[in-house]
């Protein structure tokens, strides 16, 4: 399994239109693929259909599970408000995939304002800085149990756990992930190397 090591460089400063979280939500959702990072708008191009492919077999293996035997929610590209950030701008970020434990899930409202205990993103060539280094730290810093990110060019898988308020890498190998936010689900690798492939 290759490795990647997320950095701790300083986070970049962003330039564009500035809202509140509150001032996000009230923009047309018609409108570009966009998140709100450190209080700033930032638009990103859709994802490729591989990325898509490689995404929708991770949420189905995780819907199928939460259903089944009623343990949370699991939302597809939705946003999600993390607590703001030291500087003070608000951060909402649209996962690939959260997942919600039960006691989570029951505190959504109307917008997902509850920290997820899992988080899923898919790499993609616009998305790997950010998904590796304010995302990384983001969602540490914000509570989230588990952070997946898988890496369709290159096969690889990264879990983390977060253990003293850092995500701390966890080695993998075979075709089976046994997650730990997720009380008894065992992520079927198989499948997404195939939806990777296709």
């Amino acid at each position: 399994m290759s490795h990647i090591a997320p950095t701790t460089s300083a986070r970049p400063d962003f330039d564009g239109l500035r809202l509140t979280a509150d001032e996000y939500y009230a923009l047309p959702c018609d409108g570009p693929r966009t998140e709100l990072i450190d209080g700033v708008v930032i638009m990103s191009p859709s994802p490729a259909p591989r990325h898509q492919r490689v995404a929708r077999a991770v949420f189905m293996q995780l819907a199928n599970y939460c259903e089944s035997r009623n343990l949370g929610e699991v939302f597809y590209e939705t946003d999600v408000r993390l607590p703001a950030q030291p500087r003070g701008g608000d951060l909402v970020y649209r996962p690939d995939i959260a997942c919600f434990s039960p006691a989570a899930a029951a505190r959504i409202g109307s917008r997902i304002e509850v920290v997820p205990d899992l988080v899923v993103e898919v790499l993609s060539p616009e998305s790997r800085d950010a998904d590796m280094k304010m995302k990384f730290s983001d969602y540490a810093r914000a509570g989230v149990r588990e952070y997946w990110v898988i890496d369709p060019d290159s096969g690889g898988f990264f879990f983390f756990r977060l253990r003293h308020d850092t995500f701390q890498p966890v080695a993998v190998t075979g075709d089976a992930y046994q997650s730990e936010a997720l009380p008894h689900f065992t992520l079927n690798l198989a499948k997404i190397r195939a939806a990777a492939a296709l």
